[in-house]
């Protein structure tokens, strides 16, 4: 397992603090924490994948992104002091985690200075993720939004692979890339026309991720 957060640790180091984190599973469905909850722990998934939501202003819940097995839930909160919990996070599959109180993390980073560079960098990394993001939202069509989504969870969910299976709804990918339920339904039977995707219910089989790439570029 790749731990993110923990990267620059020897692997020795890297032991002994996952040795002081607690393990908790989650079944599919199972909610991590809600919006609104006090941010007090820190979240490494070492198993499955979770999705966070946010509430609109108006009430309704919109998917912002998936995350899998080696990153980190909370380490915003972590870096800002006391807060409370930007999002709900929900398992989309049996999860596991590694948990651990903020207070204790704190202490880990004393110990181990790698780990608040390391954090600082992951940070940095979310910031120029989000602006890429927000310009994608201002000045990308939505189908290459879709695209750029898509591609986004292969990753997630079958890196290097030529032919990936995503196991979320037309509606989560319309959430996650800012675009209408409609518009996403006619850009995937586009793209099922055309011979890359197979869509079932429930689920969107990605059969040629090399092919959905050069979708990526505008054309």
């Amino acid at each position: 397992m790749q731990w993110q957060l923990l990267d620059d640790l020897s692997p020795e180091d890297r032991r002994a603090v996952l040795a002081r984190m607690r393990r908790r599973t989650f079944g599919r469905g199972d909610v991590l924490f809600h919006e609104g909850d006090p941010a007090d722990t820190l979240h490494l998934v070492a198993e499955g994948r979770v999705m966070a939501r946010r509430t609109t202003p108006v009430g309704d819940s919109v998917a912002l992104r998936v995350i899998g097995p080696g990153r980190a839930l909370g380490d915003v909160a972590l870096a800002a002091g006391p807060s409370r919990r930007s999002s709900t996070v929900t398992a989309l599959e049996p999860t596991v985690t590694l948990t651990i109180s903020f207070g204790d993390f704190r202490l880990l980073m004393a110990e181990y200075p790698t780990i608040r560079d390391q954090l600082e960098t992951l940070l940095s990394a979310r910031v120029r993720r989000l602006s890429d993001h927000l310009l994608e939202a201002l000045f990308l069509p939505s189908d290459r939004r879709l695209v750029h989504r898509l591609l986004d969870l292969c990753q997630q969910y079958g890196p290097d692979r030529a032919r990936v299976v995503v196991p979320l709804t037309q509606t989560d990918l319309s959430q996650l890339a800012g675009a209408a339920r409609p518009t996403t339904n006619r850009v995937l039977r586009g793209l099922e026309q055309d011979g890359l995707v197979r869509l079932h219910r429930g689920r969107i089989e990605v059969l040629d991720v090399p092919g959905l790439e050069r979708r990526r570029a505008p054309g």
